[in-house]
């Protein structure tokens, strides 16, 4: 599983890793909304801060798809910043 997802009152958190960053995500949890807003972090240990992962607008239907939406923008930028440093 490429994260996991923890209920977090009206919102839902997901938690996952890539290339050595922690990546938390989240979006609310009703059920009947028509779109899903997603919010990345990421950060290289827990010594730094948190960076906020820009996110490009997109009608996401369900939480699962505004995580995997989440987690694949988290790793393009992770991948560019990796790639930046060598």
């Amino acid at each position: 599983m490429k994260y996991e997802v923890t209920p977090r009152g009206h919102r839902l958190e997901a938690i996952g890793a890539h290339s050595g960053y922690r990546i938390r995500m989240s979006t609310l949890s009703a059920a009947d909304l028509d779109s899903f807003p997603v919010n990345v972090y990421i950060r290289g240990s827990e010594s730094e801060d948190e960076v906020r992962v820009s996110v490009p607008r997109r009608h996401l239907a369900s939480p699962g798809e505004a995580f995997d939406f989440g987690y694949d923008c988290a790793v393009s930028w992770i991948d560019a910043l990796d790639h930046r440093a060598t």
